[in-house]
């Protein structure tokens, strides 16, 4: 396109698939150049538009999210006993939370770049914590999902054999990978940052490939379980909650690693993978809602707390 402009912009190219009249061309150039300048402003008036409303959704849904996660580490942490799976899901609010804040502070640090002509260093610093809650999230709900599937299918050995401190150990360990995948990507896009933001999608494939298959199959593989084979009451609404929170992160979250390797290579608009953040967002929300909802005894008129809730979905565990 360069190239066919710069003959057009030569006054004494003539067009040899035309006949040698004479005329001048000059004046195409012009107006293919306006044209393409007035198509250039509206994608990019659009753009922004739908960046300044997915920020809006966002910056709501982040705000709801990190009141509900906060006050489920509260609960988790300092008013209910311990165990190894309540160590997984207290962890799992933590990334959530993470990432609420984390997404706060990309949102803020978009609009100092565009406003007042901040360093992208700026942007790659406040995107680290956001891709390492991110990564954390995925793993997490992976060991999760593993888990739930060894305590269903094989309930004796989960209980009696089960290694006392797995779960700790697991969580430190996501952590440390997490932030390692997390700080390599960021310090290559910093050293490449005016060549290539290829160094996302490692990150993103590395997350799917070693989340998306357990936590597909632990997925049926409970759905089954909840569909056909749950007796126990309280033990079922837990079952419930682990397989509504997988599923919902399979279809919200997932979606964003693709979207994202698809803008790398300029497959989708910009405005996308800013909407499917919101999803990924949404997502990080909604297991304290989830906690509340399905954990709740409705026929009960006695008013349930979070903490009640929460103390009577765990207590077998």
């Amino acid at each position: 396109m360069d190239a066919a402009l710069e003959h057009y912009n030569n006054p004494n190219y003539t067009n040899t698939w035309f006949p040698n009249d004479g005329n001048n061309y000059a004046n195409v150039s012009e107006n293919i150049s306006s044209q393409n300048a007035s198509d250039y402003g509206r994608v990019y008036s659009f753009n922004n538009n739908i960046q300044r409303v997915t920020d809006i959704f966002t910056s709501v849904f982040c705000f709801i999210g990190i009141v509900g996660n906060g006050i489920v580490i509260w609960l988790l942490g300092f008013h209910i006993k311990k165990t190894p799976f309540i160590t997984y899901i207290m962890n799992l609010a933590i990334a959530d939370f993470g990432l609420l804040i984390s997404l706060t502070f990309v949102i803020i640090s978009e609009w100092l770049i565009v406003l007042h002509d901040f360093t992208t260093v700026f942007f790659v610093v406040s995107f680290f914590p956001f891709l390492s809650m991110h990564s954390t999230s995925q793993f997490l709900l992976t060991v999760i999902s593993i888990d739930r599937c060894v305590a269903v299918f094989f309930p004796i050995w989960h209980r009696c054999h089960q290694p006392p401190h797995l779960s700790t150990i697991l969580c430190a360990l996501i952590w440390a990978l997490s932030f390692l995948l997390s700080a390599i990507t960021c310090s290559r896009i910093e050293i490449n940052l005016d060549e290539s933001m290829d160094d996302l999608f490692y990150q993103f494939i590395v997350n799917s490939v070693l989340s998306l298959p357990l936590m597909t199959i632990s997925t049926v593989a409970l759905f089954i379980k909840v569909c056909f084979k749950t007796r126990q009451h309280w033990r079922g609404k837990l079952l419930t909650i682990i397989l509504l929170t997988l599923l919902l992160f399979l279809l919200l979250v997932f979606p964003l690693n693709v979207l994202y390797i698809l803008y790398i290579y300029k497959y989708v608009p910009p405005y996308v993978p800013a909407c499917a953040t919101i999803l990924s967002c949404i997502n990080s929300s909604v297991n304290p809602v989830i906690y509340f909802l399905v954990g709740r005894q409705w026929k009960t008129r006695q008013k349930e707390t979070l903490k009640m809730i929460l103390q009577r979905i765990f207590k077998d565990e």
